[in-house]
């Protein structure tokens, strides 16, 4: 617990520093772009096309307004890939910063998620006003949709602190990490619902953190409705569970970091 007071202080004073690192790295992100911070939205549009024909041209699935269902998922899903890739290297590609400034280790991971954070909040400004066109009345699940991007956050933080250490003392998670979000995309219910899955593999789909996060989003943002319990519950568990171990597992690592790198 004292390890963990330690950062939360470290990230407090710091917190000038981590907001001007992460500003720098999203504007670093499109530099030299002709089209800019447009790609925020971009990306996501051009996947939402190319699954919209593959599932409605192609598979005939049957799900109304599919091209808005399928970006409510894209969106939370694009977010968490990015900045899980690139807090996992953050260390790593950050080395010499950490070797020429006594700077918080911290914040190196940290700074990944925030900037992949404002580059979906820019997204979300500009995607919103679509689903408000489409269902008005998800004006009213506002307060719900605040709260899932901050646990949300929650969640992607934990998880971008353990992976950058992880990737420092143990490089083969990086060669693993674009398989594994390649296989963690496929059993996320990003372009289907859940009730299209078989009952014999729900348990895969409920052991799953992004499902609870990716469903909560399709409820306020494309189904304009409250979600359930359950899912509000696997929302809460799965934030508490990753914030807290990311910071117990950084804490305990962070002075062996430069051994490592």
């Amino acid at each position: 617990m004292q390890m963990i007071g330690e950062m939360l202080r470290n990230i407090n004073s710091n917190r000038h520093i981590l907001w001007r690192m992460s500003v720098s790295q999203l504007k670093v992100k499109y530099s030299g772009s002709i089209m800019g911070v447009s790609w925020a939205v971009l990306n996501p549009l051009l996947i939402m096309f190319a699954i919209t024909f593959v599932f409605t041209v192609i598979l005939k699935i049957g799900i109304k307004n599919f091209s808005l269902f399928a970006l409510s998922g894209i969106f939370p899903w694009m977010f968490f890939s990015n900045a899980i890739s690139e807090s996992a290297f953050s260390i790593l590609n950050q080395r010499n910063v950490l070797h020429q400034f006594n700077l918080p280790r911290e914040l190196i991971p940290l700074s990944s998620v925030l900037a992949n954070f404002l580059n979906f909040l820019i997204g979300w400004c500009i995607v919103y006003p679509v689903f408000f066109f489409y269902n008005p009345k998800i004006i009213f699940l506002f307060p719900y949709l605040t709260l899932i991007i901050i646990l949300n956050l929650v969640f992607v933080i934990g998880l971008g602190l353990m992976l950058s250490v992880w990737n420092v003392f143990l490089k083969d998670i990086g060669h693993l990490l674009n398989v594994l979000l390649m296989f963690w995309f496929w059993i996320t219910p990003v372009f289907y619902s859940l009730d299209m899955i078989p009952e014999n593999f729900r348990w895969v789909f409920n052991a799953n953190p992004m499902t609870y996060y990716v469903v909560f989003y399709k409820d306020v943002i494309f189904r304009g409705s409250v979600p359930d319990g359950f899912i509000f519950l696997g929302v809460l568990f799965w934030a508490g569970v990753s914030i807290i171990l990311g910071m117990v597992v950084f804490s305990c690592s962070k002075n062996k970091l430069l051994k490592g790198i």
